[in-house]
């Protein structure tokens, strides 16, 4: 049998079986965090801005910012909620989905411009989970289109990617040969 019959088989066999994987696992990472709701679940225990000597203050309501960290030490701020209570809850919407299997932990930090305390830290591992005082609803999507970009940052994308590329290069190879 002719060698680059043979491995013409082998190439259409990697190809065939990184788009299954690659199915495969972005079904399996298409879970997508779109929005986080935080609510104070005891309105008295609400932090309350520092009082520092010869600053005026207007307002003592806290200013909530969360943060979500990501497993590949990436950190997206999703802005600060200024002088508001999280009593009837505080929402925060992302401008792109991203996918649970990517988020280490969500925080809430009291910022200040002194000092910024750290409220709670959360992973998401339900649709509300509670910590310090403080409830957070997440709210999800399914889509296979970030499923697809998730899988491809892990090390198996990247890897099932790369033998994608030689697969299609080899057989190019091997039907010009």
């Amino acid at each position: 049998m002719d060698p680059w019959r043979i491995t013409s088989w082998v190439c259409c066999t990697v190809v065939i079986a990184s788009v299954v994987a690659c199915v495969v696992m972005a079904t399996a990472r298409s879970n997508g965090l779109v929005a986080v709701t935080v609510t104070a679940t005891d309105p008295k225990a609400e932090p309350v801005d520092h009082v520092l000597p010869l600053v005026k203050q207007h307002e003592s309501l806290p200013d909530y910012e969360l943060v979500i960290e990501m497993t590949r030490d990436r950190t997206q701020y999703l802005g600060t909620k200024p002088n508001e209570s999280a009593v009837n809850g505080l929402s925060w919407r992302l401008n792109d989905p991203v996918s649970l299997a990517e988020i280490a932990t969500v925080r809430l930090r009291e910022k200040d411009k002194v000092i910024s305390d750290e409220l709670a830290e959360v992973h998401v591992t339900a649709a509300s989970v509670t910590s310090n005082g403080y409830r957070f609803d997440f709210q999800t999507t399914q889509s296979f289109g970030l499923g697809v970009r998730a899988f491809f940052v892990t090390p198996i994308g990247m890897a099932i990617s790369g033998a994608f590329f030689l697969g299609v290069l080899l057989l190019v190879v091997s039907k010009l040969a």
